[in-house]
């Protein structure tokens, strides 16, 4: 393909709007891409107009099992007046291209259904096995990746790369380093700070070969209603969730653990809601949280306290707690393995940029989290073009970068299956 016709795709893929669902436009895309390219694939319903979508080249000889993954649904675009232009109408300027989901993901999505399109054509395996996925609910859950995996279709995965953006524009490197979203050891954050400024290359791209679990849940209080003016005849769930707030605040500033790679649990309350009315005292409220989580500290030990503060609670008189937890666990993967040396060779063959993709560990989640949920042998690479733009207005993603990944994606492939 030449760089016309993967920019033409990445804008396809960028115009349509997968906030959360919907996304069969894009799986229909790749679907059609691939067939175009006389490569079949399936779909794997999930519920109407959302889908994964799964195509594989075989070499016919034996060898190991790698794997390309990608989502196809982005975040809501939040308020449109904050972007420059239309969030999913691509606009490409100043060698970026902008839109909603442009980094996260489907600049990765494009880059790796290009590169295995390339390898299948090129005849460029010549053992073992190359799979991609396309997954669905990523971002509320991964809840393609969990369908995928609870069917089957990762157990035989010996390595995975998963495009999600894993770059940082150098005006933004001070600040991420200093962030807590990644974890650097001493030197490696003394380098990155010294290269903020240098010219080599716009970006800095790193593979997270960490990362860690997450825990999502709603907590409802359930109260009485009544009148504003009589508040003793009801129950104010507001008054019962913020108590029970409080109490939970309280917990997780008193965790100590912390994890070499991954750093610290990370306590993030994102949505509260309550009430009706101003003249109605509310019957419900609800706080909804997003943990990350380390082995240290893990999952299961946050939801059994959680647990019991809600059954601390309710034993008071009016008290009605209850929670609804979605859990993930934390992917850690060796440095050294196969797939991560080539990654890094590769990226210094294509890349160019002031470091040679350094490992680090990072508190986002990926669909890895189901993938090795049933397959722990396997190895991952989380690695794409896009940025920390990922998530805000005006997001966007280097062409440059977009380009030379396609490449890197491919030497990947190649030297892992030769």
């Amino acid at each position: 393909m030449n760089k016309e016709e993967r920019l033409q795709i990445l804008k396809d893929l960028v115009a349509f709007r997968t906030v959360n669902g919907n996304e069969h436009l894009v799986t229909a895309y790749i679907h059609d891409l691939l067939a175009a390219h006389h490569i079949g694939s399936k779909f794997i319903q999930y519920s109407d107009n959302r889908d994964n979508l799964v195509a594989e080249f075989d070499s016919g000889h034996p060898g190991p099992v790698l794997g390309f993954s990608g989502h196809a649904d982005v975040v809501h675009e939040g308020v449109v007046s904050t972007w420059t232009t239309p969030p999913f109408a691509p606009d490409v300027r100043d060698n970026r291209l902008y839109g909603r989901g442009a980094a996260d993901m489907k600049g990765g999505l494009a880059g790796l259904t290009i590169a295995f399109i390339n390898l299948v054509e090129s005849r460029a395996i010549k053992n073992g096995k190359l799979r991609l996925y396309v997954t669905m609910g990523e971002e509320v859950g991964e809840l393609g990746s969990k369908l995928l995996a609870d069917k089957g279709y990762v157990d035989d995965l010996d390595a995975v790369v998963i495009g999600e953006p894993s770059g940082v524009s150098k005006q933004r490197l001070d600040a991420y380093v200093d962030s807590g979203g990644a974890k650097f050891t001493p030197e490696l954050a003394a380098q990155l700070h010294a290269i903020s400024h240098d010219q080599k290359a716009p970006e800095q791209h790193f593979i997270f070969f960490a990362h860690k679990g997450w825990l999502m849940y709603k907590v409802t209080a359930h109260g009485k209603a009544a009148h504003s003016s009589m508040p003793k005849m009801g129950v104010n769930a507001i008054d019962m969730l913020v108590n029970y707030y409080l109490k939970e605040k309280q917990f997780y500033q008193s965790i100590q653990a912390s994890n070499p790679i991954l750093g610290e649990t990370i306590y993030a309350p994102t949505i509260i809601s309550g009430g009706k009315q101003i003249n109605s005292i509310p019957d419900k409220a609800s706080l909804q949280v997003k943990v990350r989580t380390i082995p240290e500290f893990d999952n299961q030990t946050i939801i059994n306290k959680l647990h019991q503060m809600i059954e601390e609670l309710n034993r008071q008189t009016g008290y009605h707690l209850t929670i609804d937890i979605t859990s993930k666990r934390p992917v850690i993967n060796h440095p050294g393995s196969k797939i991560i040396d080539i990654a890094q060779q590769a990226g210094a063959h294509h890349l160019h940029e002031s470091l040679d993709l350094p490992t680090i560990g990072v508190s986002l989640g990926t669909d890895a989290s189901e993938y090795t949920r049933v397959n722990e042998k396997m190895d991952v690479v989380v690695l794409g073009p896009g940025n920390t733009t990922s998530h805000q207005p005006n997001e966007y993603i280097d062409l440059d970068t977009y380009d030379s990944m396609i490449e890197t994606y491919q030497e990947i492939g190649a030297q892992y299956l030769k």
